[in-house]
């Protein structure tokens, strides 16, 4: 039953891939590398609240770099008022990152 189902979503996903420029197709699986790699630091990130905050510093820097090539992979695949907020949102977090490990982190 899976393979069937797989062989479904492949048949209908294909023709897409097929007719999408290089740079689309790059965008589409950076962007799904993207997304992946901030809720994998979203889930590390809330695991550690509970900790002081000199045990989080690692996992807070691995969030900042998330977020920095989340913004760095929006700014150069999205488009319009999506870009515009998505990277915005970034950035402002970004900003507040930093601040954080520029007061607690060694």
């Amino acid at each position: 039953m899976h393979l069937k189902t797989l062989a479904f979503v492949l048949a209908a996903v294909m023709p897409g891939l097929a007719a999408a420029s290089p740079s689309e197709a790059f965008c589409a699986r950076d962007l799904s590398a993207t997304d992946t790699r901030l809720r994998h630091a979203l889930i590390r990130l809330n695991e550690t609240r509970d900790l002081p905050m000199s045990q989080r510093c690692n996992v807070i820097r691995d969030h900042l770099r998330a977020l920095t090539q989340a913004a760095s992979v929006h700014e150069r695949c999205s488009t319009g008022r999506a870009r515009a907020e998505n990277v915005g949102q970034m950035v402002g977090s970004i900003t507040d990152w930093r601040e954080v490990i520029a007061r607690n982190c060694p």
